[in-house]
């Protein structure tokens, strides 16, 4: 019952939405079947207590006494699941005033009402002005306005001037954002995995969207700017502006596609930062400050670890410890309540390491279960150089063997296996090297400088470089 596409469903409903559900199935309008309401709160209570599920036990609780028949069960399952499936798209209606109007003018139209749709027409006109979202999507749903009252006019027969002026110019703010914005999309892509993608009409919509009007509309200038950065990546000045647009949307665009945004230019941070840019330590800190202080990377009131991870790590590097400090606090409770008390002690280490306060930076590792991979490597990497700093070679040694088994035992980790043995063999490479064998020195630098992956070449270098 558990691999049931309608079990599945109702196992990520919140209270509120097994409420809803069961008034949407109790509405003779939705279902007629008396079955399915019931069938729902089987589902329902084994999901909400995470409980496995039997089918002639379900097949019970509907229909107690009569033999059990798979295919009947099989056959009200997808009845079931297909008025969930309505329950659903209809709160996403709900959630989208611009379609709702259309659509209410749309039947105006077809039912030949020229007073209703007028009517309608003017209210959504000015609701749409008021309301305060410029993203690409608000010049489509104009465009869409747009063409109703075009199509409505048309129909209607009026000579006087059309507006197909203003139909052109939504649909083509609406078309120069949505195409830059899925180019930006794409090259993001491109820039992680090993492909490529064709945007059609590139130059065409560069020129384009460069121009006024269309460098003034927030939906277009966000996405060129962005795009540009993208696609020159080794021109570090195109950052500037797409960030300064960025901020600019802040108040005109929903906070999804801000989420999307923002770590669109975080990830562009990090790409340069991994290009020994460290300029772009700092903008991408302050990107991560403006978004979690926004919400915006605050997803159901709960914030990643990664997030949590990559902001103190980024901070630490600035040196901006006090700042790391308030914040592993402040955002320690936003934490996944299950992930919270390893997440807050591997960052609280950190913090304790980069004071050099290395027997607290040992006791907060120690008060934590990874059960994160990379998490557990991380912890690992971090109390190995620990017990180098505390001369605790004896320590060390057997650290080294006990975290090459451990990457021995999960090959499975592609590019973390090699970072992490690289940090291994070089540590090892370390720990054996004679004071004052300046050719045997120089020879582990180089070697430690052209290695890759490698996250902690900088503090390798350092080690290797002193004597």
């Amino acid at each position: 019952m558990e691999n049931t596409l309608a079990y599945e469903l109702i196992q990520t409903f919140s209270r509120q939405d097994i409420r809803q559900a069961r008034q949407w199935l109790a509405s003779p309008y939705h279902n007629q079947r008396a079955d399915l309401p019931v069938l729902f709160d089987c589902l329902a209570e084994a999901g909400q207590k995470n409980q496995p599920l039997e089918r002639e036990a379900i097949w019970e609780s509907l229909f107690p006494g009569q033999p059990y028949d798979d295919q009947q069960l099989r056959l009200l399952l997808s009845y079931l699941f297909k008025s969930l499936e309505q329950f659903l798209a209809s709160r996403e209606f709900e959630l989208d005033p611009f379609l709702e109007k259309r659509l209410l003018l749309q039947a105006y139209r077809r039912r030949k009402l020229p007073r209703h749709f007028t009517h309608a027409f003017r209210q959504e006109q000015k609701q749409l002005a008021r309301q305060p979202l410029r993203h690409p999507e608000y010049h489509l749903a104009h465009y869409s306005l747009e063409l109703e009252h075009y199509q409505m006019e048309s129909a209607e027969g009026r000579t006087r001037e059309l507006n197909l002026q203003e139909l052109e110019e939504q649909l083509t703010y609406a078309f120069l954002a949505m195409k830059l914005r899925q180019g930006c999309f794409a090259l993001a892509h491109q820039a992680v995995f090993n492909t490529h993608y064709h945007l059609a009409l590139e130059e065409e919509l560069l020129e384009l969207a460069s121009r006024p009007p269309y460098t003034e509309a927030p939906a277009v200038a966000v996405y060129y700017h962005g795009y540009l950065a993208l696609r020159h990546p080794e021109e570090e000045e195109l950052f500037t502006p797409f960030r300064e647009k960025l901020m600019e949307a802040l108040a005109v665009f929903p906070q999804e596609e801000l989420r999307d945004l923002f770590l669109l230019g975080i990830n562009l941070c990090i790409r340069k930062i991994n290009r020994n840019r460290s300029a772009f330590l700092r903008e991408a800190l302050e990107l991560y400050r403006r978004g979690i202080e926004a919400g915006i990377l605050v997803e159901d009131g709960r914030l990643s670890r990664f997030t949590y991870n990559n902001v103190i790590g980024i901070a630490l590097r600035l040196q901006e410890l006090n700042w790391a400090e308030q914040f592993l606090h402040q955002y320690r409770p936003l934490l996944e309540p299950e992930q919270q008390e390893a997440t807050f002690s591997l960052n609280a280490a950190r913090l304790a390491f980069a004071r050099k306060a290395y027997g607290p930076a040992l006791t907060h590792l120690q008060r934590a279960d990874y059960k994160d991979l990379i998490n557990n490597l991380v912890a690992k990497t971090l109390q190995l150089k620990i017990y180098y700093e505390l001369n605790e070679f004896d320590l060390l040694e057997s650290h080294l063997k006990t975290m090459q088994a451990f990457l021995r035992r999960n090959r499975r980790l592609g590019y973390h296996q090699q970072n992490y043995g690289n940090i291994v063999r070089f540590t090892r490479r370390l720990i054996v090297l004679r004071p004052g064998d300046l050719t045997a020195r120089q020879a582990l630098l180089t070697e430690i400088e052209l290695a890759e992956p490698l996250t902690e070449k900088g503090w390798l270098l350092e080690k290797a470089g002193a004597d």
